[in-house]
């Protein structure tokens, strides 16, 4: 993974949303969330379970 935080989005059909952010990236597409780290480097336990939280809420939206 680079060492450069980014962010990136694009919409279409499978919605795409990638964040790396200290060496955590975060994909966020319509039927999959994924989160890599690299060994050394510290996951934010909140701010991952939040973002995987809003991700259930919006998947969950649109199958009703």
């Amino acid at each position: 993974m680079p060492n450069d935080d980014y962010i990136e989005i694009q919409a279409g059909a499978n919605y795409r949303k990638v964040t790396h952010i200290n060496n955590v990236r975060t994909t966020v597409c319509e039927n999959r969330f994924e989160i890599l780290a690299a060994p050394s480097c510290e996951i934010y336990e909140q701010q991952a379970v939040q973002a995987l939280r809003e991700w259930i809420q919006e998947r969950r939206q649109k199958i009703v």
